[in-house]
């Protein structure tokens, strides 16, 4: 791994808005006051003028002020902020004011949004000056986010109310229409939505919340569009058309709803010049996270594409009307940059992208396209109790290690599936059996490889059914750099562990986009190497593991799905589970839901560097939900963790910064441990040094079960030498939850030096020991979690008896919100 000073980070699915965007809501001026608070005011602007500085008088007669007139004008038939890094503006219409009132426009970046947190523009309402509301949106480098706050001028602080993710994909040259609409006094009724130009409205509210605070604004105010661009991101322009300010009974709102219903569409990923990538149409309806449904992905064809059918020969000459016979032949037969368009069927082969090719290979717009590495199985006879294909010759090698060649079976298996490394599988009508060890033992949903015989037997009567078995070891094995798949599905590959994974991604910049990997015998995914982008991805029902990722910087996991994995329950360790990140440098989990996997959900290993694992639902995952292991600087922030049998464990690392996270206990919330490992790499002894120090752990909701183990949270040192605020983690500002003082029995177990590790009832007596959440709160008595919906009880959020700690400027970048907020728990909804 490259030293971790040598990178920077170059990605991040961030909302920020610096206060300095905020400042300039309500640094206008002062209101002019309407006559009737209720009787709103009217504006619109269709911006057909030229200006040279400033915005001019709208359409309907009413003047725009701007606090920067050198970088605004009018042309083209629309309004324009020239942006600088970390520069906003404001322009406000100011003899409108209103009470109740909804403001839309359409918005749009000259530049797609490449380094940085992009451009925001953000509608305001009920500006005097010193207070505001807005709805914000941002243009990042994956789409397009919308967040609800409140400002405070006098405090000069911001409270992000809600912030979500409707647009997952904004393909390029694409406007966004926003609506952001204010209603009533006792609560303020807040309502926004997003969605693309000439794309259906959205039927409901995507953003919604109900301020009932006593800082609530409830007179009336100025509307007002303020621009702010990263500070990390290149100069750019912002484009605003549109613009109307309606009485808000004019415009009949929907039912709100927390959930996101614009869809997404999928762009293309970022390629040389040489290896054009076509822009796709919009995909149909899907849901927000993980692959559209096979055959739902509506790539473009460009012009030139190379066509394939699923025949299985290495016939045609690759065009629409004589296309070629294999997906591995029209690979063999592209040059680099080519764009393969695969027509829907069954793909029974194995594909190699060699080095010195840059493809993108992708499905036909709407046709349903797999790779599977099973093959249709008939002449069956009947032997008893059982059916036996004779002449069978598909023989899979069954040791069990990394290294090819090298048998490490008894390291990742035990006595719960004996045969957890044998890649042959097979399905009777779709339902898997399940391998044993001799012909014996077949019965009834089971089978076994009769490898000296030359047999396959099986206990399930075939007579009438569809039986299918795995005859291909991987499906594609990528070495060629700037390559993308997208838009298909993988299954049923008899992948042994040595080979790494069904797909594996060897080179540098390869993208995974829409593809669902499924049913594989040991990983679905693996990669090496830098830039490894896997966005929309479905990895489910894996034999060992989802996706595997070592030796890598920037590693982008991000809007997918991980459920399901380790189907053939291999031990936890030395790896199984959703995902499994070593060695990495710069990496991002973003947005993913990681659910029922047997082992680890999210793990890091073994001197990853640089992590942030934001905006994630992780749930009933057998060990941990979330691991950070002999690693350095990560941020765990705004995720949902529950039914975990272990929520989060952080062992041998430091600096890592645990905010606003709802941890739902299974049996321990969390755990730190400290061992006698130590970093024995001379040059990343200093940056990654294998020591727990460091860890901070604020803002969070940590409920205990009923269910919860004696010691619900864990702090240990294996050397017997730390105890107290000398084990390096530092908590407060949390909330806590038990049933009540014996429910679990103790409120932490916690390292004690020689003594070992001391049990504590109370939250006052944890303080006493550790010097820590001195300002957390307990609460007792019903349940503050949601177990169905996650959600945090609305008393809670709103008096939650702890004192809530400001969002440090990191933790506030990597999730998208402003440095020195507060707020209890997870920004964003949980993720279904």
């Amino acid at each position: 791994m490259k030293p971790p000073h040598a990178h920077t980070r170059t990605r991040a699915r961030t909302r920020l808005l610096a206060a300095l965007v905020a400042s300039a809501l309500i640094a206008t001026g002062s209101v002019v006051t309407a006559t009737s608070a209720s009787a709103a005011s009217q504006a619109a602007d269709s911006f057909a003028r030229t200006v040279s500085q400033g915005w001019g008088s709208s359409t309907s007669g009413h003047p725009w002020t701007t606090t920067s007139p050198t970088v605004t004008r009018v042309d083209s038939g629309s309004a324009a902020v020239t942006q600088k890094p970390g520069a906003a503006t404001v322009q406000s219409l100011r003899t409108v004011s209103a009470t109740d009132a909804t403001v839309s426009a359409t918005v749009w970046p000259e530049q797609a949004t490449t380094a940085g947190n992009g451009s925001t523009v953000s509608l305001g309402l009920r500006s005097d000056g010193k207070y505001s509301y807005q709805a914000r949106v941002r243009f990042g480098k994956t789409g397009v986010n919308l967040w609800l706050s409140r400002y405070d001028g006098a405090s000069s602080k911001e409270v992000v109310l809600q912030s979500i993710k409707p647009i997952k994909d904004l393909p390029a040259g694409k406007h966004v229409r926003a609506e952001f609409s204010l209603t009533g006094t006792s609560p303020v009724q807040l309502r926004a939505r997003i969605w693309i130009e000439g794309s259906a409205q959205p039927a409901q509210w995507q953003a919604s919340y109900d301020d009932a605070s006593a800082q609530r604004i409830t007179r009336a105010g100025y509307p007002s569009i303020a621009t702010y661009l990263s500070g990390t991101s290149p100069a750019n322009t912002v484009r605003v058309d549109d613009v109307s300010v309606a009485d808000a009974a004019s415009t009949p709102a929907p039912a709100p709803t927390s959930t996101p219903t614009a869809s997404p569409t999928p762009t293309a990923s970022p390629t040389p010049t040489k290896t054009p990538t076509p822009t796709p149409t919009t995909p149909g309806t899907s849901s927000a996270v993980g692959s559209l449904p096979v055959g739902k992905a509506t790539y473009a064809v460009p012009a030139g594409a190379i066509h394939v059918v699923p025949k299985g020969t290495e016939t045609g000459s690759g065009t629409a009307a004589d296309p070629y016979g294999s997906a591995a032949y029209a690979v063999s037969k592209a040059p680099s940059g080519s764009t393969i368009v695969l027509h829907g069927g069954t793909y029974r082969e194995y594909v190699y992208v060699g080095f010195n090719k840059a493809l993108t290979i992708q499905a036909y717009p709407g046709e349903a396209v797999w790779f599977d590495g099973s093959s249709p199985v008939t002449g069956w006879t009947k032997s008893g109790s059982t059916w036996v294909k004779t002449g069978w010759t598909h023989l899979f090698d069954h040791k069990v290690s990394f290294t090819a060649g090298q048998d490490d079976t008894d390291r990742f298996v035990d006595d719960t599936n004996p045969l957890a490394g044998y890649p042959d599988q097979v399905w009777v009508n779709d339902t898997a059996l399940r391998q044993v060890a001799s012909a014996g033992a077949v019965t009834a949903g089971t089978f076994y490889v009769d490898e000296a015989g030359k047999r396959l037997v099986i206990g399930s009567d075939p007579t009438g059914k569809s039986v299918e078995a795995s005859t291909t070891a991987r499906a594609f094995k990528i070495q060629g750099k700037h390559t993308t798949l997208r838009g298909f599905g993988v299954q049923r590959y008899a992948t042994t562990v040595s080979m790494m994974g069904t797909v594996t991604a060897e080179v540098d910049d390869i993208t995974l986009e829409n593809m669902v990997v499924r049913d594989n015998a040991t990983i679905g995914v693996f990669g090496w190497n830098d830039d490894k982008n896997f966005r929309r991805v479905t990895l489910s029902g894996n034999g060992l593991m989802g996706l595997g990722v070592n030796n890598a910087v920037r590693v982008n996991l991000t809007d997918s799905i991980i459920a399901g994995n380790n189907e053939q329950q291999f031990k936890p360790a030395p790896a199984s589970g959703g995902v499994k990140i070593t060695n990495a440098n710069t990496a991002r989990i973003e947005g993913n839901i990681v659910t029922d996997n047997i082992g680890a959900g999210v793990w890091f290993d073994v001197s990853s560097y640089d992590l942030h694992v934001t905006g994630n639902t992780v749930t009933g995952n057998t060990t941990t939900g979330i691991q950070v292991e002999i690693s350095e600087k990560a941020i765990i922030a705004d995720n949902y963790l529950s039914k975990n049998v272990l929520g989060m464990k952080i062992i041998n690392s430091g600096n890592v910064q645990i905010w606003n996270n709802t941890i739902n206990t299974g049996m321990r919330a969390l755990s730190f441990a400290q061992d006698e490992r130590r970093q024995p790499t001379s040059a990343l002894k200093a940056s990654i040094p294998w020591v727990l120090d460091t860890v901070t752990v604020r803002n969070n909701v940590i409920s205990y079960g009923t269910d919860s183990s004696t010691c619900p949270m864990l702090a240990q040192d294996s050397e017997l030498k730390l105890s107290g605020a000398g084990l390096g983690v530092s908590m407060d500002s949390n909330v806590y939850y038990r049933r009540d003082s014996s429910t679990p029995a103790n409120m932490a177990c916690w390292a004690n030096g020689a003594a070992g590790t001391k049990s504590v009832k109370t939250l006052a007596e944890l303080g006493d020991l550790t010097g820590n959440d001195k300002s957390s709160a307990l609460w007792t008595g019903d349940p503050i979690v949601s177990s169905s919906t996650l959600a945090v009880r609305s008393d809670v959020i709103a008096a939650p008896r702890a004192v809530l700690a400001a969002l440090p400027s990191s933790v506030a970048t990597s999730i998208g919100v402003a440095t020195g907020t507060k707020r209890l728990g997870p920004f964003t909804q949980p993720l279904k």
